[in-house]
């Protein structure tokens, strides 16, 4: 078991954000990827200094973790220098847990507007080391100031056994204790989790109050369906760290490893949890999932429909169980949406395969989109070296092989849309317009849909899509798998608005 060591600043003082470009120990070290080790400022045991972070507009800080794959870490945007910086806590092999940059490198943006991230330095067999040649194939999109989606890569094996896996991770900035004036509302989603056999909540609303360097959260979680699920009233407390200024939830449990959640929010209105299931207990965390979460702050208005589907977003597609291909990793895929509608040739494979199972075939579409529907996919190409997701724009459009019909806006909840729909079409990965998805029970063309449920936010004039679906809902989310199954698993998407 992990002793997490915990050491805070005073709750508001000016955040200095202690996670630059930090020295590594002068020996190999463990890759358990901490995401709750929350180790001392004094970065005792290896003899580092931690770089101040200077604050020239082009640089921006962050918090991320929702995701359990790098666990709480906090990363650097220098948009001057063009360079990336991960950094989170690892154990070194006297046990003791080392403040440790774990990812850096550099990076570009795409015409398409994703920041092509080349790494340097990252997770590898084992070791943080130095990557020769560097890794290329990370992806990210970035509101600037306020937050990023990333899917950044780790290595695994060696000889003709490397395989390079994706980091999926979500951010948000995290300079400052929130300080709201009045209660603030937010919608969130929870972020899907292999090792979960069932769910305690998919998604909800949360009033977040402060008092003092308390924050208090009144959470109201659902289940896809819109299923109700106990309302909870906890609080935790704020602070700057060596991971910037998060809250940590409960208030009293810093040095408790099976009660720690940290806790992100931005004043831009962007909020990230690290929660992890199987490291946290039995706690289902300040939300109510027992799994990391993504917000935005509920708007003032309802949100304009039409003006949703009409704008155009990139972001990514996150499904954990994925893995049904050797030569590359489809467990998060670069996509975009918006760029494409139903009646563009590039949808017509899924266009006729929904069709082709909306009554008949195997019936897994029992209504097709409605005209609050956004269209789109993953960057997906094949090569000479096999598949590669590129959402460079270099091979052209993002595939249309997924629809997002948003459905009906919550009345009393702006931006909820919680009878949302996913379509799946037969040309999904990993399938084709030249070779089909077809279902091995009834060997005709197949194509699935399934509840889900999504929130919309607008930061910093960007819309913000955050989509859920369940592996254990009525019908359960499904994606085909090598051999024309459709296998039940967790489905997130996550999306931001592209700027003209």
């Amino acid at each position: 078991m992990l002793t997490a060591r915990y050491a805070f600043k005073s709750p508001k003082m000016g955040v200095s954000t202690l996670v630059g470009r930090i020295q590594r120990c002068g020996k190999i070290l463990s890759t358990i990827l901490l995401g709750l080790s929350f180790a001392v400022l004094g970065f005792g045991g290896c003899g580092q200094t931690a770089k101040p972070i200077t604050s020239p507009a082009q640089v921006y800080s962050y918090f991320g973790g929702p995701f359990s794959v790098l666990g709480a870490s906090s990363a650097t945007f220098d948009h001057t220098a063009n360079q990336i910086g991960v950094s989170a806590f690892i154990t070194s092999q006297s046990g003791a847990e080392v403040p440790t940059e774990i990812i850096n490198g550099t990076f570009v943006i795409a015409d398409t507007g994703f920041l092509s991230i080349t790494e340097n330095f990252a997770p590898s067999s084992g070791v943080i080391s130095a990557q020769n040649p560097p890794l290329t194939g990370a992806w990210a999109v970035e509101i600037p100031g306020a937050g990023a989606l990333a899917n950044l890569l780790n290595v695994s094996g060696s000889g003709a056994t490397v395989s390079v896996r994706a980091a999926p991770t979500a951010m948000v900035e995290n300079t400052a204790c929130p300080d709201f004036s009045t209660q603030a509302s937010f919608l969130y989603v929870t972020v899907p989790n292999a090792g979960l056999t069932r769910d305690t909540a998919d998604y909800g609303s949360v009033t977040i109050s402060v008092q003092g360097s308390a924050v208090n959260f009144d959470a109201q979680p659902f289940l896809v369906g819109g299923l109700q699920q106990a309302a909870s009233s906890v609080t935790g407390g704020c602070s700057d760290t060596v991971l910037g200024a998060l809250t940590a939830y409960p208030l009293n449990s810093f040095g408790t490893v099976s009660n720690l959640e940290l806790i992100g929010i931005a004043p831009s209105g962007l909020l990230a949890s690290s929660f992890e299931s199987g490291v946290s207990g039995s706690s289902a965390g300040a939300f109510g999932g027992g799994t990391g979460a993504i917000g935005v702050a509920v708007p003032s208005a309802p949100v304009d429909v039409s003006a949703v589907i009409h704008s155009q977003y990139n972001g990514f597609i996150y499904a954990p169980l994925n893995r049904v291909t050797e030569n590359y990793d489809i467990t998060v895929l670069a996509s975009a949406f918006g760029n494409h509608a139903a009646t563009s040739q590039a949808c017509s494979a899924l266009q006729a395969s929904l069709e082709a199972n909306n009554g008949q075939g195997a019936k897994t579409v029992p209504v097709l989109p409605s005209a609050n529907s956004l269209y789109g996919g993953e960057f997906l190409s094949s090569t000479s070296s096999g598949n590669v997701n590129d959402p460079t724009g270099a091979t052209g459009s993002e595939n249309c092989d997924v629809v997002i019909d948003l459905g009906e806006q919550d009345s009393t909840n702006n931006g909820l849309f919680p009878n949302a729909t996913v379509f799946i079409g037969s040309n999904y990965p990993p399938y084709s317009a030249s070779n089909p998805w077809l279902c091995f029970d009834t060997g005709s063309t197949c194509a699935v849909s399934f509840p889900a449920a999504a929130v919309v936010g607008n930061v910093q004039g960007q819309y913000v899509i955050l989509v859920v679906a369940s592996a254990v809902s009525s019908p359960a989310a499904r994606l085909p798998d090598n051999f024309g199954g459709r296998p039940a698993q967790p489905v997130g998407i996550y999306l931001f608005q592209k700027t003209p």
